[in-house]
C-alpha cells in the first residue's frame, strides 16, 4: 500500500485522470498483473498476436494508433515500431514503467487523452455523449481499440451513484449504451484497418465450476464478429478477499475489419 500510494503521488497524470480515479485503477491494475501474471500472461499474448494480424492486413505503414494502450503489455511494441513510421499509443494515464519501454524506441508516442471525449462534462452531471472526432483527419493506417470498450461508461456511472443514492437504473443503462455505440462509431469512421478487442461475456464461478454471476459487459450492445475468441481469468481464485472461492473469467472476442 505504501509502494501504491508513492506512485500515485510521483506518477505524471493529468489532474483530470488523478480527480477520475485513472491514476488509482491504472496503479491497481499493475498490481493485479503482478501478482496474477500467469493467468494473464495468455491473454496478453493473444491480444498481442490479434494486433499483429491487423497490422499486417494495413495497406500503408504510416500511422498505428492504438486506444487503451495502458501498461503496454498486450502490445507486440518492438514490432509495431518497426513495421509503422509512427505509433500513437493513446490512454489516460502511462505508468512510469510503460513510459521507461515507450522511450526505447523513438518513432512512439504517449498520448494522455480521453477517448471518449465526454468523461468531465459526463461526471459533472451533463448527459450528452460526444461523437469523438480526434485523429480522423490523420493518416491512420491500423486503429485499434484495446480492452477498452467495456469500461468506457465505468467513470462516468460510478459518478453518478455517488452523486445520488436514488435508483436511476434506466437513465445509466441508456449512459453505457450510448458511450459503447460512440466509441463503435468513432472506431468505423477511420479509413484504415480496424481492430476490437474486448470483453464479451463475463461469469463468475465457483470451484465446482458452479455458475455464481454472469453478464453482458456490453450493455447488450451489438458488437461485431469475431475473429478470434479465447478466455481471460482476470480474477483467479483466492485473489479476491470479498470471495476467495470464487474465479471472474471474461470472454474476450477480437473484430477486424
Amino acid at each position: 500500500m505504501i509502494a501504491e500510494a508513492w506512485q500515485w503521488l510521483t506518477t505524471p497524470a493529468t489532474s483530470q485522470a488523478r480527480r477520475l480515479g485513472f491514476l488509482k485503477e491504472s496503479i491497481a491494475m499493475q498490481a493485479r498483473f503482478q501478482r496474477c501474471r500467469s493467468a494473464w500472461q495468455p491473454h496478453y499474448q493473444r491480444c498481442q498476436q490479434v494486433i499483429r494480424e491487423a497490422m499486417a492486413q494495413a495497406g500503408q505503414q504510416r500511422v498505428l494508433l492504438i486506444m487503451g494502450a495502458g501498461l503496454l503489455e498486450d502490445i507486440p511494441l518492438a514490432e509495431a515500431s518497426e513495421r509503422f513510421e509512427q505509433v500513437w499509443l493513446v490512454d489516460m494515464v502511462f505508468l512510469r514503467k510503460a513510459r521507461r519501454r515507450a522511450a526505447a524506441f523513438a518513432n512512439v508516442r504517449l498520448i494522455e487523452a480521453d477517448i471518449t471525449e465526454s468523461l468531465t462534462p459526463l461526471a459533472n452531471g451533463q448527459d450528452d455523449v460526444a461523437r469523438p472526432r480526434r485523429w480522423l483527419d490523420q493518416p491512420v493506417d491500423c486503429v485499434v481499440s484495446l480492452n477498452l470498450l467495456t469500461q468506457l461508461p465505468m467513470v462516468p456511472v460510478r459518478s453518478r451513484l455517488k452523486r445520488s443514492s436514488k435508483n436511476h437504473d434506466a437513465q445509466l443503462e441508456t449512459l453505457g449504451k450510448e458511450l459503447i455505440e460512440a466509441h463503435l462509431a468513432y472506431l468505423s469512421r477511420f479509413s484504415g484497418v480496424r481492430c476490437l478487442i474486448c470483453d464479451r461475456w463475463v461469469e463468475e464461478r465457483r470451484a465446482d465450476a458452479r455458475l455464481v454471476d454472469e453478464l453482458d459487459p456490453a450493455w447488450d450492445v451489438a458488437l461485431p464478429s469475431t475473429v478470434r475468441e479465447w478466455g481471460w481469468t482476470v480474477i483467479p481464485f483466492g485473489e479476491s478477499a470479498e470471495a476467495p472461492h470464487n474465479e471472474r473469467i471474461h470472454r474476450v472476442g477480437a473484430s477486424i475489419w
